[in-house]
């Protein structure tokens, strides 16, 4: 649900719309002014679309002129509804879930358009009253994912890989038996990049909606009248809804979706010879890691833990040490790695997460995968951008709190204090690393935690918008800091790690000693 300081904002809104709509319905012109107002709104909406984002509608002609019918559509935004309305020759009312009844605005919206609540999961009442809607020559727009991938914390890769879509949930089949109607499918393409769900409602990138190209295309209408309108098997109607949602799947250009996507979609290859290529952060050490390499051991899965240059030792040894040192470290052992191993998954933290998305994006041959853990493309401390004028003052910096999890051992925590001179390196290697991103198109798993106090959680947004990867998948922890593998998170953080390697790696695999670096 959107935040609570915003439905705090917009209660007088929401009651004094409420008694408006309650008063309309007392005296019975609710229908007609919704009848009025949804035309006026629909030719506002057609207006913003096409002038703002090319709004393009093909196939309207197979929508049926009259009588009642299912519009079943893909989800990709909180646009979707205000495309249909705009793209549709006729009225369409919504099936809104029933959540929607306590969200301010919302509910009240929901009953001024004469859309009718469901509950998911099972509520034959809803289904009845949308059953006789339909009967009564109603055209009902629904979506049967249920929610929009990327909201509800429902992540974009659960979707099919046969239609790019989540699964389709089987109501719209179930009513358009009941009710004796048809359904047509509808692909829309391009809200999802527009007016994605981390915009609204996650509210985790603060900007406004995109202009980008938005399509509506209406599919040919499908009938079941050869089944009758009695109850049919599970299995029936799970066969049934499957074949919707390749009919809609068909219609959507899945290259304009905020994360383009080829569908079907393709399993990433497997390997019997697998190995791992770990990567720790600023002033860390490979010991940081050894929840993952023991892991990693345990599994008889080949790895190579780098130290890069200047790490592992003492601070003084930083000094002089750029970016370009960094990334002929990681090189290095990746190169070692294949010499035993077939593929290799690059797993980096912080610093080591920049050094692998460089490697991905120069020696794409080379690495299967790449898991990305805090990347840091934003700074909390606002005095980072300021390294590079700090340094000529201060020779070291203390290690900011929160780099490091204070449950860790001393010597486990890396470095207490480093050059500020390298900080600044790594300041600038940053500003480098979004372009780097920019050429990735590596399979690729981002894992950033909520809470982390050295970089700002949208980096995860930031990267995942920036990447070119086909196969790209952002995994939320709301607790954990930046240490991910020392803090309260560290189960957690340290399985979506391994889940991700474990897609690369086929069943069956021989243990293999780990390469030493």
């Amino acid at each position: 649900m959107p935040s609570l300081m915003l439905d705090s904002l917009v209660w007088p809104a929401d009651a004094a719309l409420g008694v408006t709509v309650r008063w309309l319905e007392r005296i019975g012109r609710l229908s007609k002014l919704s009848d009025a107002a949804y035309n006026t709104v629909r030719m506002a909406l057609r207006a913003q679309l096409r002038g703002i984002n090319d709004l393009d509608v093909q196939g309207e002609d197979n929508l049926p002129a009259g009588g009642g019918v299912i519009l079943a559509s893909n989800h990709q935004s909180w646009l979707d509804v205000s495309a249909i309305i705009a793209a549709s020759p006729r009225r369409v009312h919504f099936v809104a879930k029933a959540e929607f009844a306590s969200w301010r605005i919302m509910r009240h919206l929901v009953r001024l358009s004469e859309s009718l609540f469901v509950r998911r999961g099972g509520d034959d009442s809803g289904l009845q009253n949308i059953a006789d809607a339909l009967r009564r020559g109603w055209a009902m727009g629904i979506f049967p994912e249920g929610t929009i991938p990327g909201e509800e914390d429902i992540p974009r890769h659960l979707v099919d890989p046969r239609t790019g879509l989540l699964r389709g949930r089987t109501g719209a089949v179930r009513l358009a038996l009941r009710a004796g109607v048809p359904i047509v499918p509808i692909g829309i393409s391009g809200t999802g990049r527009a007016l994605p769900p981390e915009v609204y409602p996650r509210l985790e990138l603060l900007r406004m909606p995109q202009p980008t190209p938005v399509t509506v295309r209406f599919g040919e209408p499908i009938y079941y009248d050869q089944h009758g309108t009695g109850t049919l098997s599970r299995e029936v109607y799970r066969e049934l809804t499957d074949e919707l949602m390749l009919a809609i799947s068909e219609l959507v250009d899945h290259r304009a979706n905020y994360a383009p996507l080829q569908v079907p979609v393709a399993e990433p290859h497997r390997s019997l010879s697998l190995g791992v290529l770990a990567l720790h952060d600023f002033a860390s050490s490979p010991a940081a890691l050894f929840p993952l390499l023991e892991r990693l051991s345990s599994q008889g899965i080949p790895f190579a833990a780098p130290t890069f240059s200047g790490h592992g030792t003492r601070p003084q040894d930083m000094i002089g040490v750029t970016s370009r040192d960094w990334f002929v470290d990681a090189r290095a052992a990746l190169v070692s790695l294949l010499e035993t191993s077939e593929h290799v998954v690059v797993v980096g933290f912080g610093m080591g997460a920049l050094v692998g998305l460089e490697l991905a994006a120069r020696h794409p041959d080379l690495c299967a995968g790449v898991c990305s853990v805090g990347a840091p493309f934003k700074l909390k401390d606002p005095r980072a951008r300021f390294a590079s004028t700090a340094a000529e003052a201060a020779k070291y910096t203390h290690t900011p709190a929160g780099l490091m999890a204070e449950e860790r051992p001393p010597k486990l925590k890396g470095y207490t204090r480093f050059p500020t001179a390298t900080f600044a390196e790594l300041y600038e290697y940053i500003q480098e690393s979004l372009d780097n991103a920019s050429l990735v198109h590596t399979p690729l798993r981002i894992i950033q935690a909520k809470d982390d106090r050295i970089v700002v959680p949208v980096s995860a947004n930031v990267l995942y918008e920036t990447v070119r990867s086909v196969r790209r998948e952002l995994v939320w922890l709301e607790k954990g800091g930046h240490d991910l593998l020392g803090g309260p998170s560290e189960a957690t953080a340290l399985e979506a790690v391994m889940e991700f390697i474990s897609e690369f790696r086929s069943i069956g695999t021989e243990s293999v000693a780990p390469v030493p670096h």
